[in-house]
């Protein structure tokens, strides 16, 4: 589904990404960790557009994404969260979520359709008129998925979409990245909550200093000594 060849990105004379490959194939949860400053998100923004690779080839169900505009890529069915809260502030959760169906050409009524199905889905119905800026983290994490998905997406990219939540939140937030997947999707995950990680991840990319130093199952990244003594321990 995403295959990232030889990409490099570079900041004045720092690598944020060296020589980084990766493979996805659909219908899985992906998650790539390592250290804060590994370049995690920077591999993000690549993939989404963004910001341009220096260098390397990125490319989605065969085409070639290198360096196209966001918008772009979204249309071709990638959609992704945010590790910092990415939604119009003062909108309500039925408008931020509905935002995602901007690149359509809808009517009114299959709109509605559509954002209240993902609403029920995320248990976001009786906030459907809430003001985001007002929403607890959970919901505000909530939201953005949402409108994630109404984009209609084929790969959804989740920056640390379980991060900062206590551990029934986070059980919330697992468990419906393990619907969709039974559903259809493709997921792919950066997070430092190694335990959740690992528990619901089907492969696992480890990055530190801008480059790739593993990937397993989680149970060998676990094991992996190159990941311990870098990151895990």
């Amino acid at each position: 589904m995403l295959k990232v060849s030889n990409v490099y990105k570079q900041f004045g004379g720092i690598h944020a990404l060296e020589d980084v490959s990766i493979n996805l194939e659909k219908g899985k949860i992906w998650a790539m960790i390592g250290p804060n400053g590994a370049g995690k998100t920077t591999l993000f923004n690549l993939i989404t557009g963004t910001l341009p690779a220096d260098s390397g080839r990125i490319e989605f169900h065969g085409d070639d994404i290198t360096n196209m505009k966001p918008f772009e890529i979204c249309r071709k069915g990638i959609a992704r969260t945010y590790q910092q809260k990415n939604l119009y502030p003062n909108l309500s959760v039925y408008d931020n979520i509905g935002a995602g169906l901007l690149k359509d050409k809808i009517n009114e009524a299959e709109r509605d359709k559509i954002v209240s199905e993902i609403m029920e889905f995320l248990g976001l119905t009786r906030e459907k008129n809430e003001i985001v800026s007002s929403l607890s983290p959970l919901y505000a994490k909530l939201v953005e998925l949402g409108r994630a998905l109404a984009t209609s997406p084929k790969l959804i990219l989740l920056d640390e979409l379980i991060g900062g939540l206590i551990p029934v939140e986070t059980e919330k937030i697992c468990g419906i990245i393990e619907t969709l997947r039974n559903e259809g999707y493709t997921i792919f995950q950066i997070g430092h909550e190694i335990g959740p990680i690992m528990k619901i991840s089907d492969w696992v990319f480890v990055l530190d200093e801008g480059s790739k130093i593993a990937e397993g199952v989680p149970d060998d990244i676990k094991s992996n000594r190159n990941v311990l003594d870098v990151y895990l321990e």
